[in-house]
């Protein structure tokens, strides 16, 4: 059973919490430019979630006060709530560059890059050697076009790799049985050296309900089996196959944008927390109550999934990224800063009236009333 394509995504996170202003994207990209990647990130998305959408103008709303439109305030609609979307051009000199993707929010200050390789035709295909080819660091190429964006970016150096790799054959559990080891090594990266019973393991979770794909994610890469033949052309069955790995590239996105804006939400919370140790901040204390409020309704728990398939999918990858993990671990730092500054104020209004029982007792209020009354006195006497 022959590979007959291979194809490698890289997701690059970028951190952008620490800066005060993040630019819209659709004026420093060229908007009209597309890429393979950015057109299957389009068609592949209402695989998972509805887009975004706004109502539509009078008229459609006098013969149908239901109907929606796509949103015209973002570039991309067919991205989440909050973020947008912008195509990065391939570099013409790689013959197996596809292209990339930027997503980005400018209000939630943080970005995901991906990056889409594509190689097929060829018999001696290693996909372990591609999948070990993947740099960390986002190639010049790209950060070339990144540079009008972000001046600087060092939070970008996590690297996500996603490999997905097609068969000729049309029978996936004989794929993936015949080929457990192989596939388990390729899935982890093979670097720890297990032992072939660890790795048939890896395949053994199969997150899709689809009977030509195989889908196995780790909390630090994803693996896509897929086999051929389940639409009637050649044509029809590449789409296919394309538009369902994509939509497995975009589960993996979404979890990795949930971690970088929970561990960067809790990192901000535990140095708010330093600040209130003197004075308290109530407006700072629900400033963050409020972003928790946004990431756990609008990205966690209230996600506008398209289908029963989207959403258990979804769940499951949100358990292998330990979504719920990072969450709790949020609402902890929130907690604490929370209840810091509630101390802080009881012990502010405590220094208060210490302060004023003191005062109090050394006559200091009564000599100001005095003040203040002959003060009012002589200006009665002015006027």
């Amino acid at each position: 059973m022959p590979i007959t394509r291979i194809d490698f995504v890289q997701l690059f996170d970028i951190d952008l919490g620490r800066k005060r202003r993040i630019p819209d994207v659709r004026g420093l990209l060229a908007s009209e430019s597309s890429s393979p990647a950015y057109e299957r990130y389009v068609s592949s998305f209402e695989w998972l979630f509805e887009a975004q959408s706004t109502p539509a103008n009078k008229v459609a709303r006098d013969e149908d006060p239901t109907k929606l439109v796509l949103s015209q305030e973002v570039h991309c609609p067919y991205s989440l709530d909050r973020f947008d979307r912008l195509a990065l051009v391939g570099d013409n000199r790689d013959k197996n560059d596809r292209g990339g993707v930027i997503t980005i929010s400018q209000s939630l200050k943080a970005a995901m890059v991906c990056i889409w390789r594509q190689y097929e035709g060829a018999s001696d295909l290693d996909p372990l050697k591609i999948r070990h080819s993947g740099s960390a660091d986002i190639p010049k190429h790209y950060l070339k076009q990144l540079s009008g964006i972000f001046d600087y970016i060092s939070e970008g150096s996590m690297m996500y790799p996603f490999i997905s790799v097609r068969y000729s054959s049309s029978d996936l559990e004989e794929v993936i049985n015949q080929n457990a080891v192989f596939l388990g090594t390729l899935v982890s990266g093979g670097f720890d050296h297990e032992p072939d019973e660890t790795m048939r393991r890896y395949v053994t979770d199969n997150l899709s309900w689809r009977r030509y794909e195989g889908l196995f994610l780790r909390s630090m890469s994803g693996m896509g089996v897929y086999t051929s033949g389940t639409e009637q052309t050649e044509v029809a069955d590449v789409d296919l196959y394309e538009n369902t790995f994509f939509r497995a590239v975009q589960v993996c996105e979404l979890c990795l944008l949930e971690q970088r804006l929970l561990r960067t939400y809790r990192t901000q919370a535990n140095n708010d927390a330093k600040k209130v140790r003197i004075i308290p901040r109530f407006l700072m204390v629900e400033k963050r109550r409020e972003e928790l409020l946004v990431l756990e309704d609008d990205l966690i728990n209230a996600l506008p999934f398209w289908s029963l398939e989207s959403t258990r999918l979804v769940r499951k990858a949100q358990e292998i990224f330990n979504i719920p993990m990072f969450l709790r671990d949020a609402k902890d730092s929130y907690n604490f800063l929370e209840s810091r500054n509630q101390n802080t104020k009881t012990t502010a209004l405590g220094a208060v009236a210490i302060a004023a029982y003191v005062l109090d007792k050394l006559g200091v209020w009564t000599a100001i009333g005095h003040s203040l009354l002959t003060s009012f006195n002589n200006w009665r006497a002015l006027n």
